[in-house]
């Protein structure tokens, strides 16, 4: 397949209905630009937690953990790309 520049993109996107439009972008969301933390992080995290804790967390706390660590490290992800994008400038 050849490749295609980000007009020709676009051109295809516009030609899209609003359905294809929605799964293409999940697509490139999900595989290009998807920043949260990998079950990896999540389980690493959680272990460490515990293990100063010296206890399990109960199913309660590993849900404000992960909330908390997925919004913090969206967050961080966002304002690390503000800063430089503006540095950029």
């Amino acid at each position: 397949m050849a490749k295609i520049n980000a007009e020709q993109m676009a051109d295809l996107m516009n030609n899209m209905e609003n359905g294809e439009r929605i799964l293409f972008l999940e697509y490139l969301f999900h595989n290009y630009f998807d920043m949260r933390p990998t079950g990896d992080m999540v389980v690493t995290t959680t272990n460490y937690v515990e293990d100063r804790l010296d206890r399990e967390l109960t199913a309660e706390e590993l849900e404000v953990m992960k909330l908390a660590y997925d919004t913090g490290y969206g967050l961080g992800c966002k304002d690390g790309m503000d800063k430089a994008l503006k540095s950029g400038k």
